[in-house]
């Protein structure tokens, strides 16, 4: 009894988390977004809202390239293409 009720109540919050983490890692609300450069790989000091495009988990900026890794609304992880070396940006929205 114990453990359907904890079923319950558990699952919608695992499937919330999930809806959420999808979000975070969208394409448009990565774009929706102003990001400072705090370390690592480096494709721009200031990201601001549609000054760079992504596409197919790359974002693009006029002073390069790199694969987004991960993001969680007030960080965002990317790796360079070429070095893999990995870089932090910082939520300023």
């Amino acid at each position: 009894m114990y453990k359907k009720l904890i079923l319950k109540i558990v699952s919608p919050i695992i499937g919330l988390a999930i809806v959420g983490c999808i979000y975070l890692n969208s394409e448009s609300f990565i774009e929706n977004q102003d990001w400072k450069y705090a370390e690592g790989t480096h494709i721009g000091d200031w990201l601001a809202k549609n000054a760079f495009k992504v596409s197919d988990r790359i974002i693009e900026t006029n002073q390069g390239k790199a694969k987004i890794i991960f993001c969680y609304g007030k960080k965002l992880i990317i790796e360079n293409l070429a070095t893999k070396e990995k870089g932090f940006y910082i939520n300023k929205s």
